[in-house]
């Protein structure tokens, strides 16, 4: 997350005018040093935008009734999608995502660049049906908290029609805060002083009970992503290396006060997985199209 390119105004800058030199776009955040691995596959796809994206993304049942009053009218529900890949979800429910996630070492081998680090945290809407076929899955996410300190990759979002709260995070340079017992903590809220926003994701590791396989949050995480439907984000998350190896299942709690809800919210004993991926990202907004 998943995201939209927030790299999109950086690319611009690069094409219009850029030497040959090494691009390092910097920000306060570079005094930090970051826990996360390194990007491991940028020269094997140069043309691309890649990273690495660590972070804990959980499911959150919400009533159905909920999800069609908080996701925009023009777009359906794919029901039958998230059911045939989940067939025990609760009946009457959808399968909302909160996540907070860090971008780490991203680069553009193609025109020599880099981006400083940054973590951004949303709720978000798989499985929505765009073109009214019944079963295309796409993930709207209009709204983001991210690192105020990286003001390129919140302009590059904001270009996708995206709501951006420029935010701080504890922690601020890792996906989450090592507690005692193999819990982790993050929390963000909004940096100027005056924003009602903010979210808190505390998570414990849980083998006990896995409700959703990687499977499907690797389906989830690789929906394209869209805020207004006239440009998707065909982000693709690698779920076949070494990194996934470290995936967790985890339980825990959310608390947000982020739109598209319009007050505080809270939920226990949610389920998901605490992992970190590879990702690629094309470097230019797409349209969005069906699948073949």
């Amino acid at each position: 997350m998943a995201k939209f390119s927030a790299l999109l105004h950086f690319v611009f800058t690069i094409i219009h005018g850029a030497s040959s030199s090494q691009h390092v776009i910097s920000s306060p955040q570079d005094a930090c040093v970051s826990q996360d691995s390194p990007n491991g596959h940028a020269q094997q796809y140069p043309e691309l935008i890649s990273g690495n994206l660590n972070g804990t993304t959980l499911i959150v049942p919400i009533s159905l009734a909920i999800a069609r009053h908080v996701i925009p009218k023009e777009y359906g529900i794919a029901e039958e999608a998230y059911r045939t890949l989940l067939p025990s979800f609760p009946a009457g429910m959808y399968p909302m995502v909160a996540q907070i996630v860090h971008d780490h070492d991203v680069q553009l081998p193609a025109y020599n660049a880099s981006l400083a680090d940054f973590s951004r945290a949303s709720l978000e809407f798989p499985f929505v049906d765009i073109f009214g076929d019944g079963h295309s899955s796409f993930r709207w996410a209009d709204t983001f908290m991210m690192s105020a300190a990286n003001p390129l990759a919140i302009e590059g979002a904001r270009g996708y029609g995206v709501t951006v709260h420029p935010s701080t995070f504890d922690p601020p340079c890792d996906a989450y805060r090592a507690l005692p017992g193999g819990a982790t903590y993050t929390h963000t809220h909004g940096s100027n002083g005056t924003e009602r926003n903010s979210m808190t994701v505390e998570a414990r590791p849980f083998w006990k009970h896995v409700p959703y396989p990687l499977d499907f949050i690797k389906n989830i995480t690789n929906q394209p992503v869209f805020a207004n439907a006239k440009t998707c984000d065909y982000f693709v998350r690698l779920f076949n290396t070494s990194l996934t190896d470290g995936a967790v299942p985890v339980v825990g709690t959310v608390r947000a006060n982020l739109e598209p809800f319009t007050g505080p919210q809270s939920w226990h004993g949610v389920y998901g997985w605490r992992m970190a991926t590879p990702f690629l990202e094309h470097p230019m907004p797409a349209e969005c199209k069906p699948p073949q």
